[in-house]
């Protein structure tokens, strides 16, 4: 019974380390035996670090005036002010990731809530853990420019 259990685990691994794989010749060698992906390298832009102001969209006051200073050490300072708002001031300094070639990871410590930021040409733009922005009427709404 062990047996089955560990052969379903091992089963499990395999689909979710593939799960990303666009097609089957990465998920497979080439005797047929499950590979998981390991990291590849993540180079973004060498111009990317700086800092980015704009005002983001809110559903509940006039906006959200950020200011995010991305760092070459990989540490970014984020400053958040919810506009028409009482001590709605957020501040936060930690360290971000590189999760793709030109997505960053920002992780608020006090609530672990993850927000992605996909680099673009002298800006960046709020996005999901992919670098899917939005797009549309309001997707300028969530780009901040570099300064």
């Amino acid at each position: 019974m062990k047996g089955f259990y560990l052969l379903a685990g091992i089963a499990v691994m395999a689909v979710v380390g593939c799960s990303g794989c666009r097609n089957k010749s990465c998920c497979y060698n080439k005797d047929g035996a499950a590979v998981v992906e390991t990291n590849k390298a993540k180079v973004l832009p060498a111009d990317f670090y700086g800092t980015y102001t704009g005002t983001l969209p809110c559903a509940d006051c006039g906006g959200i005036k950020t200011r995010l200073k991305i760092n070459r050490d990989t540490t970014y300072e984020l400053r958040s002010e919810y506009l028409g708002k009482k001590d709605a001031v957020f501040e936060e300094s930690v360290v971000y990731n590189i999760v793709a070639e030109d997505v960053i990871e920002l992780i608020t410590p006090s609530s672990g809530y993850r927000t992605y930021y996909k680099i673009l040409d002298g800006a960046i733009a709020l996005s999901d853990s992919t670098g899917m922005i939005t797009k549309g009427e309001l997707a300028e709404y969530y780009i901040l420019k570099k300064q």
